[in-house]
């Protein structure tokens, strides 16, 4: 538990965490949506109402014209009719001001006693008096006019002007904003808590990810690895996770493995030097043979370390994969050739003959022809290294579809297929003593491989202890660019 309680000091904060910026982005959008809903929806139905008011108001009006004209038509007396139907119609439409006009302008009837007897002439008067209906919005209020056309010579005789205020029509709007206002603030309060607390569920498993990787180099990690019924992408965040410290582990047990190795090759050749030297310096009076002797030794461990420090260089440079290859169409049958003619007098000083074994007199493959003249050059060296005296080396050359086949076969010792899966890692040897006899780095296959992957190849392999080994190198004709850059 002291370990779970040093791993957690470094908490993140209450107000720097994730939490709640997505609580605080939820409830701006919960906000900002309120403030859009009560501005257009509101607005919009304002305007409906409006509208609404404004469409009743014309078809009252339209309909005392009508019945003026019809009582005219019926010789009912004007006066009449204004004091009985008048007055029902107004106390049923009592936001409504209305008035009779004659002809010529003058109130016959006013709704609210003000005006009776005195003239009003305004645009919307003018334009009933003309024939047509008028209506303005102003300060408030509604005007609308129009026209009492006689049924008996279709002149104007009148008009009806209307006056509908508008402002008991938008306290009422008001007064349901309000109420919807209210409505969203205690549901805004209820749908912020629900989903505080629905945010801090669903973020409660980044607590439980980061508490197990703080204690990731601690024993206890495997204890508090987060499980999850669901395989969300919290759960593949784990999953990543362990994957990718597995491999910077595998790396890390790479490099400590690549150093070992290399300072023990480097150490091997640096105490037969030392001890060397230091026998040299202890014979005071040896003899010139003696010398010659031992300084031939000493020259054939600096050769040694610098074929080791050669193929280290060589090595790294193909891993560094960010490097091209340089590709070109050139013949293969000639780079093996080639191979053959500069690698024959190692061969002839331990009666080893080399035979190209195709049926091709040219091949053209587009590679790297360095890269790949390196790989085949480490192979038959090692075919000439590992055979019997009086051996054979044998190189097929074959083609399939999209590939060349390129086999190296020896007589040689062999290799037992245990040793197989690590054959061709760095600086593995299969017998040690006799690869310091030959000068081998443990390098070389290594090196073909890497060759061979950086040309979308494969390698293998095929020994019998005893009898000889084959590998066979299977390299596309041409390369594939894109393929090559996703290495």
């Amino acid at each position: 538990m002291a370990l779970l309680n040093k791993a957690g000091s470094g908490r993140v904060g209450f107000f720097r965490s994730i939490r709640l910026r997505i609580f605080l982005t939820v409830v701006a959008v919960y906000v900002l949506f309120c403030i859009v809903f009560s501005h257009f929806v509101f607005d919009i139905w304002e305007q409906y109402w409006l509208r609404q008011r404004q469409a009743e108001t014309s078809r009252y009006c339209n309909l005392i014209a009508s019945e003026i004209s019809y009582a005219q038509r019926e010789g009912t007396s004007l006066s009449n009719y204004l004091r009985t139907e008048m007055q029902d119609s107004s106390r049923m439409y009592s936001y409504l001001r209305l008035m009779i006009l004659n002809d010529k302008g003058q109130v016959l009837y006013d709704s609210s006693q003000a005006r009776n007897g005195s003239y009003m002439i305004n645009d919307e008067v003018l334009s009933a008096l003309a024939g047509t209906s008028a209506s303005g919005l102003e300060e408030g209020i509604y005007r609308l006019a129009v026209p009492i056309q006689s049924d008996v010579d279709q002149q104007i005789i009148g008009v009806v002007c209307a006056f509908a205020g508008t402002e008991q029509l938008q306290q009422t709007v008001k007064y349901g904003e309000d109420l919807v206002v209210m409505a969203e603030f205690f549901l805004g309060l209820i749908v912020i808590v629900g989903l505080y607390f629905l945010i801090a569920l669903q973020t409660k498993p980044l607590e439980k990810i980061l508490r197990w990787l703080k204690l990731f180099k601690s024993p206890e990690r495997d204890e508090f690895k987060p499980k999850f019924k669901i395989q969300d992408e919290y759960a593949e965040i784990v999953d990543s996770v362990e994957q990718a410290t597995k491999d910077l582990q595998t790396v890390d047990r790479s490099r400590k493995e690549f150093v070992s190795n290399v300072s023990h090759e480097l150490k091997t050749p640096l105490s037969s030097i030392k001890v060397l030297t230091e026998s040299l310096l202890l014979q005071e009076s040896a003899p010139e043979e003696v010398y010659r002797e031992f300084l031939q030794d000493i020259n054939s461990e600096i050769d040694r370390m610098n074929n080791i420090v050669n193929d280290l260089l060589t090595l790294v440079r193909l891993e560094e994969r960010e490097k091209a290859l340089n590709l070109s169409n050139f013949d293969l049958i000639d780079l093996i050739e080639a191979v053959f003619k500069r690698l024959s007098p190692l061969a002839q000083d331990r009666g080893i003959s080399m035979v190209l074994d195709t049926e091709f007199t040219s091949l053209e493959v587009e590679a790297d022809e360095t890269k790949l003249t390196l790989a085949i050059s480490n192979l038959i060296q090692n075919a000439i290294k590992y055979n019997k005296d009086q051996g054979k080396i044998t190189v097929y050359v074959k083609k399939t579809i999209g590939f060349a086949l390129i086999t190296v076969e020896d007589t040689g010792i062999g290799i037992d297929a245990e040793h197989f899966d690590k054959l061709f890692d760095r600086f593995y040897r299969v017998d040690k003593a006799r690869d310091r006899q030959t000068g081998g780095s443990g390098l070389g296959l290594s090196i073909v491989r890497q060759v061979v992957n950086l040309h979308n190849g494969e390698i293998s392999v095929e020994s019998t202890p005893g009898v000889g080994s084959r590998f066979t190198v299977k390299l596309p004709l041409e390369q594939d660019i894109e393929g090559e850059d996703d290495v």
